[in-house]
């Protein structure tokens, strides 16, 4: 071979050498999608990073139960409460009539005033009677009377329960602070009810003004209080429980009727207080206040005042 010259072809053809070649670049269109569309290999998450997803995992999962409390307690409380409280009323309701004079036989066709005994008499000379059917009732099951601010409503009404635990006061009514004093004698008649929950019994205290009338009403009588104080004070302060509020030390000489609940609205921090003196007494029988005399039930035992 000259150098420069291209070698001469030979005519014979020659074996070439055995050799295995690449495939072309891309050739299978199935490799080339499955490269394509094959996922960016994850990296692992480190462990702090985890921990941080499920402590959020966590707080949603908190969250969502304390709004089903949130719920529970406000709503569905208030439903089972005034289906307690509803029962509680009615079975009050039906055992006074039967002690009661049948109506008709008063001197104006009305029920005819029972007699009572006194238990103490106020300045003005008005005789306060005993609240005798009413000191017996102080299981936890009994209703010792019902309490009416028509203040706080036309037909609103609470049973009254001997006790300020949750066996009273959750079942839509008010309890009567076992330590402080009944209608019938001087001193104070404490009764404490939930603003927020369980019926919100006293959720519109805030309404009451002073001189409004409140009404016990019980087997022995009506008991009727006048609003004379309001005060917001501290959960410690437990003189507003004392038979003279604004005197612990003094001696009492009249019956006061003390509303308590939980202030400001949705808040326990302190406490919403209204103080009420009494002012009357009417036995069974007798002249029940207009306001009352709606409640068909107080209306078969006494009659409204000014009727003719």
């Amino acid at each position: 071979m000259v150098v420069g010259l291209l070698p001469r072809h030979s005519t014979q053809s020659e074996p070439l050498t055995t050799m295995t070649l690449a495939p072309p670049r891309h050739a299978d269109p199935a490799q080339r999608a499955a490269r394509v569309t094959s996922p960016p290999r994850r990296r692992r998450r480190s462990f702090g990073s985890r921990m941080v997803g499920w402590f959020g995992e966590i707080l949603i999962t908190l969250g969502v139960l304390g709004l089903l409390f949130v719920v529970w307690e406000l709503w569905w409380t208030g439903i089972e409460a005034e289906s307690d409280r509803q029962d509680s009323l009615n079975e009050f309701y039906a055992g006074m009539p039967d002690r009661a004079e049948p109506a008709g036989d008063g001197d104006d066709g009305g029920p005819s005033p029972v007699d009572f005994d006194v238990c103490y008499t106020l300045e003005d000379g008005t005789e306060i009677g005993c609240a005798d059917h009413m000191r017996s009732q102080t299981g936890s099951e009994d209703i010792m009377g019902t309490v009416y601010a028509p203040r706080l409503g036309d037909q609103w009404a609470a049973p009254i329960r001997h006790g300020t635990s949750a066996a009273q006061i959750d079942r839509g009514g008010v309890g009567h602070y076992t330590e402080t004093q009944w209608p019938d004698e001087p001193g104070n008649f404490a009764l404490a009810g939930h603003r927020n929950t369980n019926a919100s019994m006293l959720g519109n205290q805030d309404n009451l003004q002073i001189g409004d009338p409140i009404y016990v009403v019980s087997y022995d009588g009506i008991y009727i209080y006048e609003v004379q104080e309001r005060q917001v004070v501290l959960p410690s302060q437990a003189e507003v429980l004392s038979a003279v509020p604004s005197d612990p030390e003094a001696e009492a000489e009249f019956g006061v009727l003390t509303f308590t609940t939980c202030h400001p609205l949705y808040s326990n921090r302190e406490r919403l207080i209204h103080h009420a003196e009494i002012v009357d007494f009417v036995p069974l029988g007798g002249e029940a206040p207009e306001e009352l005399v709606h409640h068909e039930p107080i209306s078969e035992m006494f009659y409204a005042r000014g009727a003719d």
